[in-house]
């Protein structure tokens, strides 16, 4: 079966190695849409919780359970996040709903290793019961989760973290024999920049 356009499109071919990292990544990030956020919470050297979102986020399998978020470089060397996940080799992966676009973008600004985004921005937590790192309790669904493995890509580099899943919590009602409904789990998606969208149409199949 052939495909045909119903209007051609004028195409600006671009080659990533002439951009420098910044165009490039606005550049991903911006077609590369929308993106699932991850609210990861980690346990910081000193106990307090780090709690920072992460969009370049994904299931990496399902036997077992894995998720993967990607870290990117810092410039002050390496981000609280990864630090953390380093150290006590757990964390968790809160989802996002709608209405906490602004905490969470919040939670993206750069804060010292000792300050608390939690605290900083109100968010409550509840206590895991596998992992010792607390889970978000405005999240309607958390993936408590001990370290698989952290693989180096690119030049920045990027650290893939994987992580096994060993518990999952759900809001009660928002699922039937595990099919979530999508319109209440309310995900928060990110688009580019400060920008953020939620569910529209779904179109079904």
């Amino acid at each position: 079966m052939t495909v045909q356009a119903h209007m051609a499109l004028d195409y600006e071919s671009i080659f990533p190695g002439s951009l420098d990292r910044a165009h490039r990544y606005k550049l991903f990030t911006g077609t590369v849409i929308p993106r699932p956020i991850a609210l990861v919470t980690t346990l910081g050297a000193q106990g307090q919780v780090n709690a920072a979102p992460f969009s370049q986020f994904i299931i990496v399998a399902v036997d077992p359970g894995l998720l993967g978020i990607s870290i990117g470089p810092d410039p002050r060397g390496h981000k609280d996040t990864l630090v953390n996940i380093q150290r006590e080799g757990e964390f968790v992966i809160n989802t996002v709903p709608g209405p906490l676009a602004e905490i969470v973008q919040r939670c993206g600004e750069d804060m010292p290793p000792e300050v608390s985004e939690i605290e900083v921005t109100g968010l409550g937590l509840l206590p895991s019961d596998v992992v010792r790192t607390p889970r978000v309790a405005q999240s309607r669904a958390q993936f408590e989760c001990r370290l698989e493995r952290i693989v180096e890509v690119g030049n920045g580099p990027n650290h893939f973290i994987i992580g096994e899943v060993v518990l999952v919590h759900i809001g009660r009602g928002l699922h039937e024999d595990c099919r979530v409904d999508a319109r209440r789990l309310d995900p928060l998606a990110r688009i580019g920049g400060r920008n953020y969208s939620r569910l529209g149409d779904i179109i079904e199949t």
